[in-house]
C-alpha cells in the first residue's frame, strides 16, 4: 500500500501562554499543502522493518517507526509491516513532514488493517505522537489550538498558490521558544482576523491576514529568513511569512504560474524552492 503524507504551513501562529507542563499553548490556522512525502507499507511476517532514501533518518526513534509501534499495540497484535519513506518534504524546516509520515503510517496501517480503529481512537494516539500530527492526520485547513491537538475543521474554497523556500540557516525549535519568552513580546492576535475573514469570504483580506509570532525571534536567530520574506515580496508575493518555528517560508502567489516561475528564480538563487497549493 502506497500512502502521502501532506506536508503543513501555518497560515497564521499565534502563542497565547504557557502551561504548567512548560508547552507553549497557541492558535494557529494551519492548511496541509500538495508537498509530499510517500510511504510504502507492505506487511511481513513479523517485526517493524523501516527504510528511507535518507539514511540519516532510518533510526529507531524515526516517527514512522513509532506510530507503527502504537499502531500495533492499540489493535493488541503483534507487528508485521515493513515501511520504505520516501522523503521529499524539507526538514527540520517548520513543515511538519515528521508528524506528516506519522500521521501517513497510522492512517495506512488502519486501512491495512481493516479500520479496526476508530476515528476519536486515531486521534488520541495522533496526539501521543506529537502536536501536529492530529492536524496531519486530519490532512484539512483546520484551527488548531492548544499545543495544537485541539481542532476545529475551517471550510473554505480558497485554495492558495505558495511557493516553499529555504536557505542555508537552520533553526531549534526549543532555542526559538526560548529567545520568544526572553524577547517578552506582545500576543498577536492574526488568527482571529483570519477566521473573520475567512467568513466573509474576501480574499484579498484572508492572504493579508497571515502571520506568524516567531518572525521578530526567527529575524534575529536566521535573519536569512527575513531577507527571504524580502524576496518574495519583490517577486510579487501577496504575502510572505514564515511556517511553524522556521526556517522555512512560503510565499502566495496569483496564480500557479507565477509561483512557478517564482520557485525556479528562487532555486537559481541557491535556494531549495517549491511551488505547491494549500488543500481544503
Amino acid at each position: 500500500m502506497r500512502v502521502t503524507a501532506n506536508a503543513k504551513i501555518n497560515l497564521t501562529l499565534d502563542i497565547t501562554g504557557v502551561r504548567p507542563d512548560g508547552f507553549h499553548t497557541l492558535r494557529s490556522v494551519m492548511a496541509p499543502i500538495s508537498l509530499c512525502d510517500e510511504i510504502e507499507l507492505t506487511e511481513i511476517e513479523s517485526g517493524i522493518l523501516f527504510d528511507c532514501n535518507i539514511k540519516e533518518l532510518v533510526t529507531p526513534d524515526n516517527l514512522c517507526v513509532k506510530a507503527a509501534k502504537l499502531f500495533f499495540e492499540t489493535i493488541g497484535k503483534e507487528p508485521s509491516i515493513s515501511i520504505y519513506l520516501e522523503k521529499n518534504i524539507p526538514f527540520p524546516a517548520g513543515l511538519g513532514g515528521g508528524s506528516a509520515d506519522a500521521a501517513a503510517v497510522l492512517r495506512g496501517l488502519n486501512e491495512l488493517y481493516g479500520n479496526e480503529i476508530d476515528e476519536k481512537t486515531m486521534f488520541e494516539l495522533a496526539s501521543k505522537l506529537g502536536s501536529d500530527v492530529p492536524l496531519c492526520l486530519s490532512n484539512r485547513i483546520s484551527l488548531c489550538e492548544g499545543r495544537g491537538e485541539i481542532l476545529t475543521p475551517i471550510t473554505t474554497s480558497h485554495c492558495f498558490n505558495i511557493v516553499i523556500a529555504i536557505g542555508k540557516a537552520r533553526l531549534s525549535t526549543p532555542e526559538v521558544y526560548r529567545k520568544y519568552d526572553a524577547m517578552g513580546l506582545d500576543v498577536c492576535n492574526d488568527t482571529d482576523e483570519l477566521l473573520v475573514s475567512l467568513k466573509d469570504g474576501d480574499f484579498d483580506k484572508i492572504v493579508s491576514s497571515f502571520g506568524n509570532a516567531f518572525e521578530p525571534v526567527t529575524d534575529i536567530l536566521a535573519p536569512e529568513t527575513m531577507q527571504i520574506r524580502s524576496r518574495m515580496m519583490q517577486l510579487g508575493a501577496l504575502n510572505s511569512h514564515l511556517s511553524g518555528s522556521g526556517p522555512s517560508v512560503y510565499g502566495v502567489f496569483e496564480s500557479a504560474e507565477i509561483a512557478n516561475d517564482v520557485a525556479k528564480i528562487l532555486q537559481n538563487e541557491g535556494y531549495f524552492a517549491v511551488s505547491c497549493v494549500t488543500l481544503n
